[in-house]
């Protein structure tokens, strides 16, 4: 089971526990949300698409947790990047029915670009306004699962210098790994929190919302630190 050791472990350790149950819980909801028969909006094959894409940013999300738990973070980041490319998909193709359109007929869909057209609609950037990007945090977890930023990358394998030999990042794991793990646990709950908004339009249970804002105000006590 992994364990922060960094400064401010205990209150890591415990957002890292409520963030499993909060995944877990917001499942259920999406899933009941998209099976519903009141998203008469949508047609049975859209049904089936966006509960496909909505399962892969679970499962994802699910599997990045539990690689994570066994100290194999190459790959549990990898999922996160997944996870997270799924939320994007998913956030432009269920809201415009021209993007989910082209998203099943035309094999030169780009995900970016269509991004890039909604950005252009939303007119010009607020700074008083709190932005997070699910995109830009996709491509900053890519920079580090495909070696471009070095540090996160390779140097924090090194423990003392040595680097573990077997397949796992080692029992235990440097500090500057876990700076790793501790930015993308912080971002997918930043993420899935943002992505979580999209269901919302029949009200939220009162269960999920009392601990996705005990997480928030976990993650407000971490920055005031």
């Amino acid at each position: 089971m992994f364990e922060f050791t960094i400064n401010e472990a205990e209150l890591l350790n415990g957002f890292l526990r409520d963030f499993s149950a909060y995944v877990n819980k917001y499942y259920k909801f999406t899933m009941k949300f998209l099976a519903s028969p009141e998203r008469s909006d949508f047609s049975e094959n859209d049904k089936l698409v966006l509960i496909s894409v909505n399962k892969s940013v679970y499962q994802n999300l699910y599997s990045f947790l539990r690689l994570n738990d066994s100290n194999m973070q190459y790959v549990a980041f990898s999922c996160l990047e997944s996870a997270v490319y799924a939320m994007r998909l998913f956030s432009v193709i269920a809201p415009y029915t021209e993007y989910r359109y082209k998203f099943l007929t035309d094999p030169e869909f780009s995900l970016t670009e269509c991004e890039d057209d909604l950005a252009g609609d939303e007119g010009e950037f607020d700074e008083n306004t709190e932005h997070f990007s699910l995109k830009e945090f996709c491509e900053g977890i890519h920079r580090v699962n495909a070696f471009e930023l070095k540090t996160a990358s390779i140097s924090s394998q090194l423990n003392d210098g040595n680097i573990y030999l077997g397949l796992s990042c080692g029992k235990t794991l440097s500090a500057e790994l876990q700076d790793e793990v501790r930015k993308n646990l912080i971002g997918a709950f930043v993420a899935l929190s943002k992505y979580a908004r999209m269901f919302e339009s029949d009200g939220v249970d009162e269960e999920l919302k009392a601990l996705e804002d005990s997480l928030y105000e976990r993650f407000l006590e971490y920055l005031r630190k």
